[in-house]
């Protein structure tokens, strides 16, 4: 699982992207972003810009990742509307990212050392290829309570160490949510999942699912560190 969490993904990614909100009706609603991200020594900042429909349209999200594992991660959310930022507690990140099934948590990524892990199957195959079958469990309660989450099992692609499948028990209204990285591509020489999706389930049935599919995705090229800033969430893309 280190070895995930360390895969190389670029010192900087831009990415365009639809995110398609399904409801338990089949009824869908789309949102078209721009995320900027920055790896560094000791910190990888990202910020989403939403574009399109025009209720979300100025929307921005920015959060900072940081290394030393005792610093809490910082996240900010811009909503037009009050034209003003708001800084998304720690306690607030098992929330819903932007009405989706995805979680600010699960955006933001999990902190390695916040889970025990437990190799379930040592081989099992995932669209033909070899994956290991990883259990997480959160160390305490304050990470249930940071996450939302009370155990997942991830599947773990052998050849490139990435995560193609997993399932996630949420500690609230019993609700189990499945997801999975499929149309992965080899992007300047970064394995890339071109879709991302997260299904949330209740006592076995669909209730909503997520759906990102990325149109373009760069790395490696300039981009302004200035960008991740609160100002900027304000300026817009």
């Amino acid at each position: 699982m280190r070895q995930v969490d360390d895969r190389y993904t670029g010192d900087t990614q831009t990415s365009i992207s639809t995110l398609t909100l399904i409801d338990k009706k089949g009824r869908e609603r789309n949102r078209e972003l721009k995320m900027f991200s920055m790896d560094k020594t000791d910190v990888e900042k990202s910020i989403v810009y939403f574009l399109a429909p025009t209720d979300v349209k100025g929307t921005a999200y920015m959060s900072f990742d940081w290394e030393d594992e005792s610093r809490e991660d910082d996240s900010w959310l811009y909503l037009p509307a009050l034209q003003q930022v708001k800084r998304v507690a720690a306690s607030d990140e098992s929330g819903a990212f932007m009405g989706s099934d995805f979680s600010y948590a699960d955006i933001n990524g999990m902190d390695l050392e916040d889970f025990d892990y437990t190799l379930l199957k040592e081989s099992e195959m995932v669209s033909g290829h070899d994956c290991w079958l990883i259990e997480s469990r959160p160390k305490n309660s304050n990470v249930v309570e940071k996450t939302g989450y009370t155990n997942a099992q991830s599947w773990v692609r052998k050849d490139i160490f990435m995560v193609v499948q997993g399932k996630i028990e949420v500690k609230k209204g019993n609700k189990t949510k499945y997801f999975s990285a499929t149309d992965l591509e080899l992007i300047d020489n970064i394995w890339t999942a071109k879709t991302l999706q997260m299904v949330t389930t209740r006592n076995g049935k669909k209730e909503h699912a997520s759906v990102f599919k990325f149109a373009e995705i760069l790395y490696n090229q300039q981009v302004d560190e200035s960008r991740f800033d609160t100002q900027a969430m304000q300026r817009g893309i």
